[in-house]
């Protein structure tokens, strides 16, 4: 049986986490946060306990824009469980969503479709607001629907 210990690195790394809570950040964020407070840590020992903290559900894990492993410190692990996230495709920006069109949307996917959306795992993409003004633009990849709902026409 593996023991886990409660070294100062790991104290450190949740001093981070808890400063950060629900802020999003990449294992290469966290190693230069502990280097610039003297703490000398590897990437893969962020990485390690990036990972058993997600398993653990008190950090959430997903892929920003750039393909880049972005995670968040949710503590409570039901932060999360009761609102959708948008993605900005320019800057990567994650956005948390809590809209009563949305969840009437998840309601009609179960009732029409039989489909049950998590929202944990929901991510729509697009651009952010300060994006679109600062005059970027989306990909017109087209509407792509592959079967029509006679309750959404």
């Amino acid at each position: 049986m593996r023991r886990e210990y409660n070294t100062r690195q790991k104290r450190e790394m949740l001093k981070f986490l808890q400063d950060r809570r629900l802020q999003h950040f990449s294992v290469d964020e966290v190693v230069a946060e502990m280097q610039d407070r003297g703490e000398k840590i590897g990437r893969t020992t962020v990485y390690r306990f990036l990972e058993l903290l997600t398993e653990q559900g008190n950090v959430r894990k997903y892929q920003n824009a750039q393909g880049i492993t972005q995670y968040q410190h949710v503590e409570d692990v039901s932060s999360c469980d009761d609102h959708f996230h948008m993605m900005c495709k320019n800057c990567g920006n994650l956005i948390h969503v809590d809209c009563e069109l949305m969840h009437s949307m998840a309601e009609h996917l179960f009732a029409a479709h039989g489909f049950m959306l998590d929202p944990r795992d929901t991510i729509l993409k697009g651009l952010c607001e300060k994006c679109r003004e600062g005059g970027e633009e989306a990909e017109d990849h087209g509407a792509h629907w592959h079967k029509e709902c006679h309750h959404c026409v």
